[in-house]
């Protein structure tokens, strides 16, 4: 999955002209981090007064603007020790034109694991803020990918240990960080009442136990399994990951906060196997074997996990691609088939 961004000379003059002036200075150099969901700049720029991550998104790209606020708002409040590159400040620039003809005009379903958090219900200042730039800076991080071709299975463990390491912070109290048991999911209620077409395309074990599986991912076994008061990434995966130091001292730090929330300390490690085993990485168990999940972890809570995670890739497989991001569809394919193998399984061993 490969997405080009554009870089600062594609944004207009008068959105360069607003971030040099939070910088205090003129952006001397740049260097892109292409890939990922959202559609906007996302570089380090060089000032005579160091370098600065800096995101954006435009006028247009709705979902990104939300996505921006409501990191920038839970990156401010993360708890002090928590493996986070340093949120710096964040920008609202009026108008200054969009970004159509380098990216589409809106940041389409951005989200690849399931959300914690609800989309806020709109403010009456919603229609303003959508006509304005969004601009967030954080200390800049010299790290590496997670070695994926093939998975450094080191590599693997310390992913293990940093989603537990988030899981051992408590959420900060206050409505930033939204509880995780009062948003529950459900695709797997839909899947099992719809009966789409699509469901041929996968394991029959799955359509053959969906009623199951939609008793197993009920709202009220949902918000039991999810509840904690531990904070939870709810993005957990190797690509929002980025490896620091030398291999033998080797640690992570976490990018991309906005559906960060209030939940299970499991969540984030239960959350990323699917992902991790679609893209050729050792499978769930596999992971949980040589890095267990956290002490007292109630192994049906796992079960109901799976199967919301399930349902909810392969309810999200069989949609139409969203705008400006066509490969989308596919990696959630491949996450639901990792998905339903897990949950199968599990089921069994149960």
């Amino acid at each position: 999955m490969t997405r080009l961004r554009p870089t600062w000379p594609d944004l207009p003059a008068s959105i360069r002209t607003a971030i040099e002036a939070r910088l205090g200075a003129k952006v001397t150099s740049w260097v892109s981090h292409d890939g990922g969901y959202s559609p906007g700049l996302a570089s380090v720029l060089t000032t005579e007064r160091g370098p600065v991550f800096v995101k954006t998104a435009a006028p247009g790209q709705t979902e990104a603007l939300r996505l921006h606020r409501k990191e920038a708002a839970k990156t401010a409040s993360l708890p002090a020790g928590v493996p986070s590159p340093a949120f710096l400040w964040s920008l609202d620039v009026p108008g200054g034109g969009g970004l159509a003809d380098v990216v589409g005009s809106d940041g389409g379903d951005t989200a690849v694991e399931p959300d914690a958090a609800v989309s806020p219900e709109a403010s009456p200042d919603a229609s303003a803020e959508s006509e304005q730039w969004a601009v967030l800076a954080f200390e800049p991080v010299d790290g590496r990918a997670v070695r994926t071709a093939p998975w450094d299975l080191d590599d693997v463990d310390l992913l293990a240990r940093l989603a537990l390491e988030i899981g051992e912070h408590p959420a900060p109290d206050g409505d930033v960080f939204p509880d995780s048991a009062e948003h529950v999911r459900s695709e797997a209620q839909a899947l099992a009442d719809e009966r789409p077409q699509g469901l041929a395309t996968y394991d029959p074990w799955f359509a053959e136990h969906l009623d199951l599986i939609a008793r197993v991912a009920a709202p009220e076994r949902q918000a039991e399994a999810s509840a904690g008061d531990r904070l939870v990434h709810a993005d957990f995966r190797a690509d929002n990951v980025l490896i620091l130091g030398p291999d033998e001292q080797r640690r992570g730090v976490v990018v991309d906060w906005p559906h960060a929330a209030r939940g299970a300390a499991f969540l984030d490690v239960v959350g990323m196997l699917p992902a991790m085993h679609a893209l050729g990485g050792p499978a769930p168990s596999e992971v949980l074997d040589r890095t267990p999940l956290p002490a007292g972890t109630d192994p049906e809570a796992v079960v109901t996990q799976v199967a919301v995670l399930a349902a909810y890739f392969v309810h999200g497989s069989l949609q139409a691609p969203p705008p400006g991001i066509p490969h989308l569809r596919q990696f959630q394919r491949v996450q639901a088939e990792a998905s339903i193998a897990w949950l199968r399984e599990l089921m069994r061993a149960g």
